[in-house]
């Protein structure tokens, strides 16, 4: 894996355009309408994946898997190696609130996302307790099935284990999590946030 860095601005849109259609094209099962429900557009995808994306390379905390740019990793707590700072903070808020269409449909998403007990981030402060979060993960269309998620999953296990620390991450699609267990996830809760809205809360302990 690859720390982005010393990019260019046309590179970053560029990125945060790949990772928004990976995001935006993706098939969800019956049960799930996941982030689709509260983004309506592409365009609209981008903005939101584009506050992302800054925030994160400026941050230090974007990753790839290689030159050809096949995956996409972004984390946070122990290990991470960075925080975002304030200013591109709330310039990320600023982008999410663009994209899902004002404050009113920001704080519904906000509220369905925390809702039935809390991500399990939020559990784990509570108790407490050093983590390594996966906050984003994306492999490009074209490269999927073709062993990358494994690739950047072992790259946040081997993060995690020299910190002595769990992974965590939440999803929004059932399948989805299902490829996270197979890679050595375990599903933790489901939380049901909605009309065929649900996150799927993961962990995987430290060996």
């Amino acid at each position: 894996m690859i720390k982005l860095k010393d990019l260019s601005d046309d590179k970053i849109r560029e990125i945060s355009s790949q990772i928004a259609d990976a995001f935006y094209d993706y098939k969800y099962n019956d049960e799930d309408i996941g982030l689709i429900k509260y983004i309506h557009s592409r365009e609209a995808m981008f903005t939101y994946i584009n506050g992302i994306v800054q925030a994160a390379y400026k941050a230090g905390v974007l990753y790839t898997t290689s030159d050809c740019c096949e995956g996409y990793l972004m984390l946070s707590g122990e290990g991470a190696g960075g925080a975002i700072g304030l200013i591109d903070g709330l310039k990320m808020i600023a982008a999410e609130k663009k994209a899902l269409g004002g404050f009113g449909n920001m704080k519904q998403f906000i509220s369905a996302c925390f809702c039935d007990g809390g991500t399990i981030e939020t559990r784990m402060r509570k108790q407490k307790r050093k983590f390594l979060r996966i906050e984003m993960l994306v492999v490009r269309k074209e490269y999927q099935g073709h062993g990358y998620m494994r690739q950047i999953m072992d790259y946040a296990y081997g993060i995690a284990e020299q910190h002595q620390v769990p992974v965590i991450l939440d999803t929004d699609d059932k399948d989805k999590a299902a490829r996270y267990e197979h890679l050595g996830m375990k599903l933790d809760r489901v939380r049901n946030c909605g009309s065929r809205f649900h996150m799927y809360d993961l962990i995987r302990e430290c060996k």
